[in-house]
C-alpha cells in the first residue's frame, strides 16, 4: 500500500470542462462599471436573495448572461442570482458557476449551478467556525491509458486510487476534524473528459475529497452544493445519453425519407460504421427494416374482391 501526501496548487483553467469565466480585462470600461454594481447587489446583506435579481437592469442581466451564465433562462439566472446571494459568492470571481448540461430526463440541456473550491471554502470561512484542512492523503496507485494527442498513441499515467481529506470545524471551543474519502473509480469522467485529470490526477481527486470533506463539516450551508470535479463523471455520461438521443433523431430523420433503395444503402452504413456500439445499430437496423416491411406492405396490391355471379333463370 502506498499513502502520499501531496501538497495541492491552484489549476490553470481547463478549456474543455471548465465552465466560462469572465476575464475583466476583456470587458469594456461601462460594462466593468455594470459588473461592480452586480457585485455590490450580491455582496449588500440588506437585499434578500430572492430580492436581489429585481435589483438588476435588464442591460445588466444580459451582460451577466453573456459573461458568467451562458445559455440561461431567466429563470434560471433568477435561481443562480439567488445561489450567489444566499451564499455570498462572487460569479466573477470564479467561485460560483452556472452551466448548461444535457438532462437525460428531459431530452434537453437544463442549468446547473457548480462551485468552484474556493468558493466551498468561502461559505465555510463565512461561518466563523472553518478551522482549515489537512493536504490530501493518498492511498495506492495505479496505471491507466489514455489518448496520446496528435501522435494517437495511448500513453500511460499514474494516478490515484483514493484520496482522503480532513476539514477542522471550531466547535464549542475544540478544532474537531471531519474526514471524507474520494474513489477514483467514482468520479473519473473517463478519457474523452478527463483532459485536466490526465495532467493533474492527484488534484483533481483531492478536491472532490476535500468538497466531500467540507460538506459533511457544514451540512446546513453547502448541501447541495457539487465541485465541478464532482460532476466531471455525471456530465460525460449525459454527453454520451446527449449524442446517442442526436444519433437515434438522425437516423429516425434519415428513415422517413428514405424510399426502399436508400433504406437498402442506409443499412449496410449502419452496419459498417464504428460510431454507434451494439444495442444502437441493433435499434437502428429494426428501425429500417421496419420501415423496408411498411413499404413492401403498402406496395403490395390488396386482393381484388371477387364479385358475387347472379344466375337468373
Amino acid at each position: 500500500m502506498t499513502t502520499k501526501k501531496v501538497t495541492t496548487t491552484t489549476p490553470a483553467p481547463e478549456p474543455t470542462a471548465t465552465p466560462p469565466v469572465v476575464e475583466p480585462e476583456k470587458l469594456s470600461e461601462k460594462d466593468q462599471k455594470e459588473v461592480r454594481i452586480i457585485e455590490r447587489v450580491i455582496e449588500n446583506r440588506e437585499i434578500t436573495p430572492a430580492d436581489a435579481f429585481g435589483k438588476l437592469t435588464r442591460a445588466q442581466v444580459n451582460l451577466i448572461k453573456q459573461t458568467v451564465a451562458k445559455g440561461a433562462t431567466d429563470d434560471e439566472l433568477k435561481m443562480f442570482i439567488q445561489v450567489c446571494k444566499g451564499t455570498q459568492l462572487n460569479p466573477f470571481l470564479r467561485q460560483v458557476h452556472f452551466v448548461k448540461r444535457w438532462s437525460t430526463a428531459e431530452g434537453r440541456e437544463v442549468g446547473a449551478i457548480q462551485v468552484g473550491i474556493d468558493g466551498f471554502r468561502a461559505v465555510a470561512e463565512g461561518s466563523g467556525q472553518y478551522a482549515g484542512n489537512d493536504d490530501p492523503v493518498y492511498d495506492s496507485e495505479k496505471d491507466i491509458e489514455v489518448p496520446g494527442g496528435k501522435e494517437k498513441t495511448p500513453r500511460k499515467v499514474t494516478v490515484p486510487l483514493k484520496a482522503t481529506v480532513t476539514v477542522h470545524k471550531l466547535m464549542n471551543g475544540e478544532r474537531m476534524p471531519f474526514t471524507a474519502t474520494a474513489r477514483w473509480d467514482e468520479y473519473y469522467p473517463g478519457p474523452r473528459m478527463g483532459f485536466q485529470w490526465h495532467i493533474r490526477p492527484y488534484l483533481m481527486l483531492g478536491k472532490c475529497a476535500e468538497a466531500l470533506a467540507l460538506r459533511k463539516a457544514f451540512p446546513k450551508l453547502l448541501s447541495g452544493m457539487y465541485a465541478q470535479e464532482e460532476m466531471d463523471k455525471g456530465q460525460q455520461e449525459a454527453t454520451d445519453a446527449q449524442r446517442v438521443q442526436t444519433a437515434r433523431n438522425y437516423v429516425q430523420d434519415a428513415i422517413g425519407k428514405a424510399d426502399y433503395k436508400e433504406l437498402s444503402d442506409l443499412k449496410k452504413l449502419i452496419e459498417k460504421s464504428d460510431k454507434y456500439d451494439k444495442s444502437q445499430k441493433e435499434e437502428f437496423l429494426k428501425m429500417v427494416d421496419d420501415k423496408m416491411a411498411k413499404i413492401t406492405k403498402d406496395a403490395t396490391p390488396s386482393p381484388k374482391a371477387e364479385t358475387p355471379t347472379v344466375q337468373v333463370e
